[in-house]
């Protein structure tokens, strides 16, 4: 890795790490501080919805700008912002202005995650796909992972409002350290002019099956991340330290399997891993309802962590293998970043509904069964093998 690569490789995986671990300290408390004003099981969805909905209508604009004007300004002011949500969180005494905060914290978000992955993209050689990409969210997902413990602890010792506290200056580290140590890259390496639509992103089969497998998957994420504190705090009676640790755990098996898995996609078909790990998530997702303690909750996130750590790395470089043949990494991660979002929409929504009109467990199990739809699509999609590079 030359020195260059280097220093690029090393600010993003910091500025990253730091944002990350700061929105992972309030998000296995959101749902219970809603509740505690008074939000019903849609409201709550709603919530976690705001963030995503929020996301998903700047990230083609933005995607595109950073492919004309560059990466870093996207990354440093995103950051900077994150770090102001932490006040918006302070002062959200009821339901609108806590949907407010996370509207505004989507946006942060919008010119942050896709554009660091863009930038990720471009930096990494050819073959090494899953290893730069695994290694990259070794740090993302090990912000996510360490965030919900500290935050459970942070609120049973210091109280919520320090939680939103460390938050916000977290996300002020990750933008201090872009701002100093990342150095700008005004453009891809695709001479050609930027085409106008997006459509052309849909034409390969290879980016259709991962568009698919990306939004469903996001749709079990949405729906564990909104309401396994609520089952775990109504249902299974467990604390916010153990709620965090429920939280962090299925992220932090994620994020030690990332570089391990990462490696192995870059030898043998990544359609595999992505297939085995989405049929692996589904079905800890299913089984959740039906765990009645804290043991059995813990062993079935720990089978959802395995899940994301065997398919995320080849999932990930399946999207940087097929952004360099297109030639607009920003755009092309964007995209994937967008399809997430959408899932995030779904997944906390859908799951707020059939709660207030069924129950908790038919939100999982539904969760669940939508995953599997998004594996069986992707396999039907990428049956003929797509070109492996290693």
């Amino acid at each position: 890795m030359d020195d260059l690569r280097k220093k690029i490789f090393i600010a993003l995986c910091l500025a990253i790490f730091s944002a990350m671990l700061g929105m992972g300290i309030v998000a296995p408390l959101l749902p219970v501080y809603a509740q505690h004003y008074g939000a019903t099981g849609l409201a709550i969805g709603l919530v976690f919805a705001s963030f995503s909905i929020s996301r998903t209508l700047l990230l083609p604009l933005i995607g595109k700008l950073s492919d004309r004007r560059g990466r870093k300004i996207f990354i440093t002011a995103g950051l900077f912002l994150f770090s102001l949500t932490s006040i918006g969180y302070l002062k959200s005494t009821n339901i609108p202005l806590l949907i407010l905060t996370r509207t505004i914290q989507g946006i942060a978000a919008a010119m942050v995650i896709p554009i660091a992955l863009a930038y990720m993209g471009e930096i990494t050689p050819k073959g090494r796909e899953g290893t730069y990409m695994g290694t990259f969210n070794l740090f993302f997902y090990g912000g996510l992972a360490t965030g919900p413990i500290l935050g459970g602890i942070v609120k049973d010792v210091f109280g919520m409002d320090s939680s939103f506290y460390a938050m916000g200056v977290l996300s002020f580290i990750g933008f201090l350290t872009s701002l100093l140590f990342l150095p700008e890259k005004k453009k891809t390496n695709n001479p050609r002019p930027v085409p106008k639509g997006y459509a052309r992103f849909f034409r390969p089969r290879a980016l259709k099956g991962i568009f698919l497998y990306r939004l469903c998957f996001s749709i079990g994420i949405g729906v564990t991340w909104a309401f396994l504190p609520i089952f775990g705090d109504n249902v299974l009676k467990l604390s916010s330290s153990q709620i965090g640790i429920l939280i962090s755990l299925n992220i932090l098996i994620a994020t030690l399997l990332q570089t391990p898995f990462g490696k192995l996609a870059d030898r043998l078909p990544k359609r595999w891993f992505v297939t085995l790990g989405g049929a692996m998530a589904a079905t800890a997702l299913i089984l959740i309802p039906f765990t009645r303690n804290f043991w059995e909750i813990f062993w079935v996130n720990f089978l959802l962590g395995i899940s994301g750590g065997i398919a995320m790395p080849a999932l990930s470089a399946l999207v940087v293998e097929e952004g360099k043949k297109i030639g607009e990494m920003g755009s092309m991660m964007s995209l994937f970043v967008l399809f997430h979002s959408i899932g995030m929409i779904i997944g906390p929504l859908f799951a707020g509904a059939t709660s207030e009109a069924l129950n908790l467990t038919s939100t999982f199990v539904g969760g669940g069964i939508i995953g599997l739809m998004g594996v069986t699509g992707f396999a039907l999609f990428l049956r003929r093998p797509v070109v492996e590079t290693g």
